[in-house]
């Protein structure tokens, strides 16, 4: 595991998830890849993963960017297109954000961001979409539903 350490324990706690009763990772929804990649990476991605933001390994809903967070400490802040272990771990973060829901407009992934005033919670990285209305709120609900939709 030369060159990536900080992946050795999320790798080791991805394997341990399914020796446990319960949900295990291949119980999570799935949803689009293409579509994660095309429509939700380039929303989640800027607004989401800057250091002080999701894009650390403390968050809850780490997330890589272009520019920003990588999975390789030596690709900080790298204009180079994430790998694909990042793009993957990235769509995974999303849809764990959907384990055990019926509506996707209940997942953190959209009540989060989303203003108190239009039914959002509490986000320490402020408002993000003032409107359940705004496009990309809209692309983030439909890429989850359809992800839902899909579950096991």
């Amino acid at each position: 595991m030369t060159g990536a350490p900080h992946l050795a324990l999320p790798l080791l706690l991805a394997l341990l998830v399914g020796c446990v009763e319960g949900p295990g990772l291949s119980d999570l929804p799935r949803g689009d890849a293409q579509a994660f990649a095309d429509e939700v990476q380039p929303i989640l991605g800027p607004g989401c993963a800057n250091p002080a933001c999701h894009g650390s390994e403390q968050r809850p809903l780490e997330l890589y960017a272009t520019g920003l967070h990588r999975a390789d400490p030596a690709d900080l802040y790298s204009d180079a297109p994430l790998h694909d272990l990042e793009l993957e771990r990235n769509q995974r973060a999303a849809e764990a954000m959907l384990a055990g829901l019926e509506a996707a407009a209940d997942s953190p992934l959209l009540t989060k961001p989303l203003s108190p005033d239009h039914g959002g919670s509490e986000h320490r990285g402020g408002v993000q979409f003032v409107d359940p209305s705004e496009l990309d709120y809209l692309t983030l609900l439909d890429w989850a539903e359809a992800a839902l939709l899909e579950s096991p």
